[in-house]
């Protein structure tokens, strides 16, 4: 969305989480993260303001997230972009970020993922989901493979009842994409379908070769990306497992080291992973509060256990063998931080 509103002269403001390669890439516009000046700046805005908030035991206690969507909010408007592009922290019915009346809302997956605060079943994860949906604001809701008829059933439901009108991107579309994997041409079909929306309500012309160079250019880290011979994908959930898997098809040897969060479905996650053929799987732990170890595993079989994940990342390759590196984005986080400045020193040699 960013690229293909950026072709059209747009001033385009991007506020996602979590960071992949450092704090700042939360908070972009026209794709620079913003600087540390600019950060420090807001933060000194802001933080005398929850310094007072902390006065008040009905408002003490803001979290980190709320302050940041606070700080990219101001940047926006410092910034004066022309749109910005909102990605929801946490369910989005209480999401800090739902303070906003958008031109568009888009929903693209619904899966099972933080049960302990959104619910237990997709029909309850739905419902928070669905909490973005504004009076009168279309909704974009992907397709079938992202959103189960389950929950596409509260999400319709929620629509009527708020006469937003409902759209769903085109199935089978076929876009010329830097970014790999399937589930990337849903998300570019439901990223087109949500840009048709904004046209119509922007003044702005459908240019179809301004829209292929956006889509084009489109890049986004730890999403199948190919890195130093290395395949990194961010796969955190059951259901981003499930696309992953789907991409193999067992013609090469794919050797897999996945990490996880305690708090994720990780045992189900790693069942999924042993389902590629011709795969071998390796488990670990990574830097990070409340990541898997060894003794959560313990009960796994055909999987090898590795203390430090650095160790599978140098350890001679076959040449005709896939490498993958999957689970948590902290994990990712690290995970290319460390081949970046690998791949830097071996430029140097």
């Amino acid at each position: 969305m960013s690229n293909i509103l950026q072709q059209y002269g747009l001033k385009v403001g991007t506020f996602t989480s979590p960071f992949i390669e450092i704090f700042n890439d939360r908070i972009a516009v026209n794709g620079r993260y913003i600087s540390d000046d600019d950060l420090n700046h807001i933060v000194g805005v802001i933080k005398p303001l929850v310094l007072k908030m902390d006065e008040n035991p009905d408002l003490v206690n803001i979290t980190e997230f709320e302050i940041l969507t606070a700080i990219g909010f101001y940047y926006f408007a410092d910034q004066a972009v022309d749109i910005a592009l909102i990605e929801v922290g946490l369910g989005g019915l209480y999401d800090s970020t739902n303070v906003i009346t958008p031109l568009v809302s888009a929903i693209t997956t619904i899966g099972y993922d933080h049960q302990d605060i959104l619910g237990d079943t997709l029909a309850k994860i739905a419902s928070e989901k669905s909490g973005i949906i504004k009076p009168n604001v279309p909704v974009v809701v992907g397709n079938i493979m992202g959103v189960p008829e389950e929950a596409h059933e509260v999400i319709a439901a929620v629509a009527y009842e708020k006469n937003a009108p409902i759209y769903h991107p085109e199935i089978g579309q076929i876009f010329d994409l830097s970014l790999h994997g399937q589930y990337q041409q849903d998300n570019a079909s439901l990223s087109l379908k949500v840009f048709e929306i904004l046209a119509g309500k922007l003044g702005l012309i459908i240019e179809p070769e301004k829209i292929k160079k956006g889509l084009k250019q489109a890049f986004w880290p730890a999403r199948m990306e190919d890195l130093n011979g290395f395949i990194l994908d961010g796969a955190h959930n059951l259901p981003a497992i499930k696309r992953l898997v789907a991409e193999f098809n067992g013609s090469k040897k794919v050797h897999i080291l996945f990490s996880a969060l305690q708090r994720k479905d990780f045992h189900e996650m790693i069942a999924l992973l042993q389902t590629i053929p011709n795969v071998s799987l390796t488990l670990t732990t990574f830097d990070y509060p409340k990541t898997i170890v060894a003794a959560d595993v313990a009960d796994i079989s055909d999987v090898t256990w590795l203390e430090d994940w650095r160790d599978f990342v140098t350890a001679p390759r076959h040449a005709d063998d896939i490498y993958l590196l999957t689970g948590s984005l902290y994990f990712m986080s690290q995970v290319r931080e460390f081949l970046l400045t690998s791949n830097k020193s071996n430029l140097k040699k």
